[in-house]
């Protein structure tokens, strides 16, 4: 049976620790995409202001989060999936990037290690709109390979995902939006790595925004998908509602049977882990703890559909 899982960012740090994993396995989850992100912020690193967080020794660092792991055990619950802060890269901020990929990302990496993590998802640089394809490529790969000998010592994955642009007022596909962008980066570094240390996230709402078809998407992956960032938009922001939010119609080339579909062909056995904290942020304080029973539950139709594909 495939496991259901849930982002703890909305929840955690704004709860307790203890209060907040229980609150997660309480709504009936099992596993958890911990949220790192949450503590230097994506609009914070776009408008340049970056908080010291991350100044903390790694020591102190695996002090602070030792909580996390003691309330994940004590709740009964697991991380199949970790987001790093992000974006790694903005163009023009020298000083910034460096500090990002030089100290934020390689103090996460042990950091998934100290908490039990297989993946971490980490958004590749975003170049091709200014400097081309091929720059964006090159650099890139020059990073993620500097990476190669940390992630062997931790025995941590790191996860690419399809990401979005806006240029003007519209949105384009991104940096591994094309799978087989997404193919060449994962086979590269793998290849350079000589194992499997780079992996897939595949962002459901990012698919609608650029209107990838999801079955493709998913069939061309194949083993290279190892987790998801499930959620639904309207197609024009993202949203990162629950899904059924923008239609209920499950016939034939629906986007929600397409997805079911694609992972049931690749016998798809991560989990089905949900990015939908605004949706958490769109009901009344009073009613947390229902919405994210719901979401659960949606999760768990998921996996019975999936599994019982045609």
């Amino acid at each position: 049976m495939l496991k259901v899982g849930v982002q703890t960012k909305g929840i955690l740090p704004d709860m307790p620790v203890d209060k907040g994993f229980q609150f997660i396995k309480d709504a009936g989850f099992e596993k958890v995409d911990l949220s790192i992100d949450t503590f230097l912020k994506n609009s914070d690193l776009y408008a340049g202001n970056v908080n010291r967080f991350f100044d903390a020794s790694v020591e102190d660092l695996l002090v602070y989060f030792n909580d996390y792991r003691i309330a994940m055990e004590k709740a009964g619950i697991s991380p199949s999936q970790m987001h790093a802060p992000y974006p790694v890269n903005v163009l023009g901020r020298g000083k910034q990037n460096e500090y990002m990929q030089g100290n934020v990302i390689p103090k996460n990496i042990v950091i998934a290690e100290f908490l039990g993590v297989p993946w971490m998802v980490v958004h590749p640089f975003k170049m091709q709109y200014v400097y081309g394809k091929d720059v964006e490529r090159a650099k890139n790969i020059e990073y993620f390979k500097m990476l190669i000998p940390l992630l062997k010592q931790c025995n941590v994955g790191i996860c690419f995902e399809n990401l979005y642009e806006g240029i003007g007022q519209r949105l384009v596909e991104g940096v591994c939006a094309d799978p087989d962008d997404a193919i060449w980066y994962l086979d590269t570094l793998n290849d350079y790595a000589g194992e499997e240390l780079f992996g897939f996230c595949l962002d459901t709402g990012h698919l609608q925004l650029v209107k990838r078809d999801p079955y493709e998407f998913i069939t061309k992956l194949g083993s290279r998908l190892k987790v998801l960032h499930i959620h639904e938009n309207d197609a024009i922001g993202d949203l990162h509602q629950m899904p059924y939010t923008f239609g209920t119609n499950e016939s034939e080339g629906q986007v929600w049977d397409r997805i079911y579909k694609g992972l049931k062909h690749i016998k798809f056995d991560g989990t089905l882990s949900f990015e939908t904290f605004p949706t958490m942020n769109s009901f009344p304080k009073g009613m947390s703890a229902s919405v994210l029973k719901t979401i659960c539950s949606i999760g768990e139709y998921m996996a019975e559909r999936i599994e019982n594909e045609d």
